[in-house]
């Protein structure tokens, strides 16, 4: 068959997009790859030339810098095109989300001409051409596998086996703050999904940042399974933008990410950035540490007026939240000294057992207890038990935890709220402080502000002996 020179030139730019997923994206999209995307083909390309070497890539990126019309549309109809005889999958934190992308990969097989010409042998499966699974003709008659299973990463894929795997987001920032909906999509990964991939299957896990213990946080931490992360942020080490605009309406100008940055500095941080070491992505910044062995001798010699702030948990299962008290005493001069802290997963017993024993190590002339979830339980019990025990319920403050972390930072900045820099706990307490909101759990936040906010509201005694001296004084002078 004879084809004319601009169809011999279609021909031959479809062979070369069908090797080379760089102009695959310019052939079938329509546009060259960004800068910042350049590292990402790379990984796309080796992938194709080595499905079934197990790689493994981790990309991280802001929300809107193109990572998923790369990633989860051109390349997978890509790898779908070289290879019609694999199975692949594609999971989101929601089904809808992975639907979409496969609507926009079944658009591309059907009715592309560009995707036709590269790849001429690609036809669709009548039988099997939906959002969740799809099936392109192969060779074997008997292979049930869908081409393409698509779904969210809370679902099951136990009957599926797959040659690849390609995770977009896969928790979004509202199942991150949710510790059980964040530990339910991990848990599922581990053991309904990644036990169901084909040995030295591929994948890429892309995704933006929502706290240091996210999705892929989780994944960075399995360091012996060779994942290699590729991060981009929104500014490089210059302060410009890393995608400036292009003049087709796709980019960030500096001035626009500033904007973004001056109106949230934590998101911007986190979510723009990828920082989840604290500092911009957290409220309080530093912790301002004292070298002294927190003990009663040192109470008697700061002569400390102590009390204890708890925030306690409703259940003691692994998936629930924290139960935390931290005890401090204030000074003369209005500083407060943390002098211990107190955390796990307890049921109401063991909390009930947790408040005795400061009780009787610390000596505080109060004990505050959120009036809320195993805390109120807790305090009926020890009031009904003990009655004058120095326990009080405080309920909870309106505004929220992150207003709480605000009224916080100032204390904690200047330095009229130290820690223990020697106490074993130090470390913990300083991590999840640090990098609220995004450390996944707020417990430490609610107990120091519980703490904090009563112990300042009280007058120290030796205010009130000065007075008194000084009232004694004038009226001798009479």
């Amino acid at each position: 068959m004879t084809y004319s020179l601009q169809a011999q030139q279609l021909i031959e730019r479809g062979k070369k997009a069908s090797r080379n997923f760089r102009e695959f994206v310019r052939f079938i999209a329509g546009f060259d790859p960004a800068a910042h995307e350049r590292e990402w083909i790379d990984a796309c390309q080796l992938i194709g030339d080595e499905p079934r070497a197990g790689h493994k890539f981790i990309i991280i990126a802001p929300p809107g810098f193109g990572k998923s019309q790369i990633i989860s549309v051109l390349f997978i109809a890509w790898m779908i095109g070289r290879y019609p005889d694999e199975h692949f999958g594609l999971l989101s934190y929601a089904d809808n989300v992975s639907w979409g992308w496969s609507a926009a990969i079944r658009r591309i097989i059907t009715t592309s001409k560009p995707y036709k010409i590269t790849f001429p042998h690609v036809k669709r499966d009548p039988q099997s051409w939906g959002s969740a699974t799809f099936r392109v003709k192969r060779k074997s008659i008997i292979d049930a596998q869908p081409t393409l299973r698509a779904g969210g990463t809370r679902a099951a894929v136990i009957s599926y086996r797959l040659s690849g795997l390609v995770l977009d987001d896969a928790i979004d920032a509202k199942q991150d703050a949710n510790t059980e909906q964040r530990d339910k999509a991990f848990n599922n990964y581990e053991t309904s999904i990644l036990t169901r991939l084909l040995d030295k299957a591929f994948q890429l896990c892309i995704g933006t940042r929502w706290s240091g213990d996210d999705f892929i946080g989780r994944l960075m931490k399995r360091k012996r399974e060779g994942w290699k992360v590729i991060h981009i942020k929104a500014l490089d080490e210059k302060g410009n933008s890393c995608w400036p605009p292009d003049g087709k309406g796709f980019g960030f100008s500096k001035k626009e990410l500033e904007i973004k940055e001056f109106e949230s500095p934590e998101v911007f941080a986190i979510q723009y950035m990828g920082d989840t070491s604290g500092g911009k992505a957290g409220i309080i910044k530093r912790l301002s540490p004292y070298k002294e062995v927190p003990s009663m001798e040192l109470v008697k010699a700061k002569d400390l007026l102590v009390g204890a702030g708890w925030d306690c948990a409703l259940k003691d299962k692994e998936r629930n939240h924290f139960t935390v008290g931290y005890v401090g005493g204030l000074d003369q001069q209005g500083r407060i000294w943390i002098l211990d802290r107190k955390k796990d997963r307890w049921g109401t017993p063991e909390i009930i057992e947790k408040i005795y024993s400061v009780q009787k190590e610390w000596d505080p002339f109060t004990q505050w207890v959120e009036d809320a979830a195993g805390g109120t339980p807790a305090v009926q019990t020890i009031q009904a038990e003990t009655p004058d025990a120095p326990v009080e319920l405080v309920l909870p403050s309106h505004g929220g935890k992150r207003s709480r972390a605000h009224a916080l930072a100032p204390y904690i900045h200047r330095g009229q709220i130290v820690f223990p820099k020697m106490a074993s706990w130090f470390a913990d307490a300083k991590y999840f402080i640090t990098h609220f909101p995004y450390a996944g759990f707020d417990d430490d936040i609610d107990a120091l502000w519980m703490l904090v906010s009563q112990l300042l509201s009280v007058i120290h005694p030796a205010h009130y002996e000065g007075a008194r001296q000084r009232a004694q004084r004038g009226l001798r002078m009479v």
